[in-house]
């Protein structure tokens, strides 16, 4: 359910946002850099925007940081880079300091039997350190699919998005039209708005364009 912040005009708060931050390699084409560089420039943007969303009294998102594919498909140097950038993510999250005077929480969903020992640590960390955190959850995806959650559920398994409220609002940025299986168990009645902006360069004006455009949407929850 959304939160509705009366002031000039209406304004719409979604409870719950999820960002899929699509474009960094295209990025690093159009400006002429390594993939690893703007890797790095996507993980200090995402840092950025986390705050940003905190700042608008959102206190529950879920971001999509790796896909099922991506942690089977990279190269092998890109996901030495990846993990180890992980590594570096997992603490800073569990150390920021606006999560914990906000007293929201961090889980990781996905399939963990991918990463290495050292994120394993990391995310057992962070679980252990932010799990009595009440007031809200930061949910990250990571080596996750919507395909991996379903085949959890034909194995009996119970899916882990239930734990989770709804999603409200889907922003993905870099201009392609597609949820690449972003928690389907949670966007029945999402809206999506889509960016051309690609990540490394979306920033918190063009989060707040979203939240406006989410304001002028009329949402009937399949009524």
């Amino acid at each position: 359910m959304s939160k509705k912040i009366i002031g000039v005009g209406r304004k719409v708060i979604p409870n719950h946002i999820g960002i899929i931050p699509d474009g960094n390699r295209r990025w690093a084409k159009k400006i002429g850099i390594d993939y690893f560089t703007a890797y790095r420039q996507g993980f200090e943007n995402l840092k950025r925007i986390l705050d940003s969303i905190i700042d608008l009294s959102i206190y529950n998102a879920s971001v999509y940081i790796l896909s099922y594919e991506n942690c089977k498909k990279r190269t092998k140097d890109e996901l030495n880079f990846l993990f180890n950038l992980s590594r570096e993510g997992f603490k800073y999250i569990r150390e920021n300091k606006k999560l914990q005077k906000n007293d929201i929480s961090v889980r990781v969903t996905g399939d963990l039997s991918i990463p290495p020992d050292f994120v394993l640590d990391e995310i057992e960390k962070t679980h252990e350190e932010t799990k009595n955190r009440n007031n809200g959850v930061l949910n990250l995806a990571y080596c996750y699919s919507g395909e991996w959650e379903i085949e959890k559920i034909k194995r009996g398994e119970r899916p882990v998005s239930l734990d989770l409220s709804p999603i409200d609002l889907v922003i993905r940025t870099g201009g392609v039209k597609r949820i690449s299986g972003f928690f389907p168990l949670l966007v029945n009645y999402a809206e999506f708005y889509f960016s051309d902006i690609l990540w490394p360069d979306f920033n918190k004006s063009e989060l707040e364009k979203s939240i406006q455009w989410f304001s002028l949407q009329q949402r009937n929850f399949g009524v």
